[in-house]
């Protein structure tokens, strides 16, 4: 009993000092109706605490991205002590007596809250009801599954990872094959805007159109999808001129898969290519690399070509003890009239090592480096180290 003691004491003194994440789901209540369906109510979560150390100045304080490194390099060491990754959901499923979900409904939030304060920020909200979804989740142009065991809340910079606001259809077609749809918010792709035009504004009218196939077990899979973008914006020349609305399409493909060699080691890929669907990448999400005006065409806005691709192994020293390596690149087509200080290419690499005492408690250390290059040839690079510690329920 007093070494169990002194274990729990040692490891409360280091979730002090070390972030914590944890993740689990506490079942709140269960019923059966007369038609024998059973109702279940759950909430699930984590805590996460993260102490992270940068070398080099750069915009992203949360999590690692090497587009926002600052250019030219400015070699400043900073830190931050953050809780914000923490997340907490409550949803409601409705099972039959086959133990098939007819119907759900999810909410989670997280804190990072407006202006880089702490506060809750909501992450998702949808309902399900058999093969349709309706509400924001991971975009169907995106791959949850492959997400590693890491703390950084980004994760490698060319990664497709995001939440939309969708309608989605998914089918089951095997017992290994899965096919889904999606409608996604029109208001996504991110543009530039002449800086000179007369109130040019982006304007949402047609849905961004998604689909998703894979094929594969629970551990082992592969994933094939596509997407379809429409970008609109009004624009005019002369302030006499009613607005006019162009439209241009963006478009991308994608493919993800993991593959386990054996309990303790397993590799992760993904890559993508495409014009306009710049802002499905973790990075460059909301960064205006989706189209951008051409002073040679009467600053009519054409859509930038992007190339990513992420390559990730985990390692299981024991059950307790993990690592995860992973290298990144991602690489924006090149333009004559693109902004010089625009991010041309950039990469990142990562290490950590992870221990998990208990099932639902991690902690460990994990180490970033980034470069980035712009239009101009100017480069710039950084390191970060993050200490962190997560607790599930």
């Amino acid at each position: 009993m007093k070494k169990q003691n002194k274990r729990l004491s040692a490891l409360l003194i280091i979730g002090l000092f070390f972030p914590i994440n944890a993740f689990t789901q506490i079942t709140l209540t269960k019923s059966k109706a007369e038609d024998q369906n059973e109702w279940e109510l759950y909430l699930k979560g984590f805590v996460q605490t993260d102490f992270t150390t940068d070398f080099q100045d750069m915009k992203s304080i949360e999590g690692f991205a090497a587009q926002s490194i600052t250019i030219p390099q400015r070699n400043i060491a900073s830190s931050n002590f953050s809780v914000k990754q923490s997340q907490i959901g409550l949803g409601i499923k409705q099972r039959n007596p086959k133990g098939d979900d007819n119907f759900s409904a999810y909410v989670e939030i997280d804190l990072y809250g407006p202006n880089g304060n702490t506060a809750p920020r909501f992450r998702q909200g949808y309902i399900k009801w058999k093969n349709w979804l309706a509400g924001q989740t991971y975009s169907n142009f995106t791959d949850p599954e492959i997400f590693p065991n890491i703390f950084d809340f980004i994760g490698p910079d060319g990664l497709l990872f995001n939440r939309r606001m969708q309608v989605r259809y998914s089918k089951k077609i095997s017992p290994n094959k899965n096919l889904s749809f999606s409608l996604e918010d029109p208001n996504t792709p991110s543009i530039s805007l002449p800086i000179d035009s007369l109130n040019w504004k982006k304007r949402a009218v047609i849905p961004t159109f998604t689909a998703m196939y894979r094929y594969g077990n629970e551990k082992d899979y592969i994933k094939i999808g596509a997407l379809i973008s429409p970008i609109s914006y009004d624009m005019k020349y002369t302030p006499q001129e009613e607005y006019q609305t162009k439209t241009m399409l963006g478009w991308g493909a994608i493919i993800s898969g993991r593959r386990y060699v054996n309990d303790r080691n397993s590799f992760r890929f993904q890559t993508s290519y495409g014009k306009g669907y710049a802002t499905n990448n973790s990075d460059l999400n909301g960064e205006k690399y989706d189209a951008v005006p051409n002073p040679a065409n009467r600053n009519l806005l054409e859509t930038l070509p992007l190339f990513n691709m992420v390559g990730m192994y985990e390692h299981w020293w024991n059950p307790q003890w993990s690592t995860v390596a992973f290298i990144s690149y991602s690489k924006v087509g090149q333009k004559d009239f693109i902004q010089k200080d625009m991010a041309k290419n950039f990469q990142n690499i990562g290490l950590n090592l992870i221990f998990q005492p208990f099932k639902k408690l991690r902690m460990g250390v994990e180490g970033n480096y980034g470069k980035v290059r712009n239009f101009n040839d100017q480069t710039a690079h950084a390191w970060r180290l993050q200490a962190s510690t997560a607790l599930n329920f």
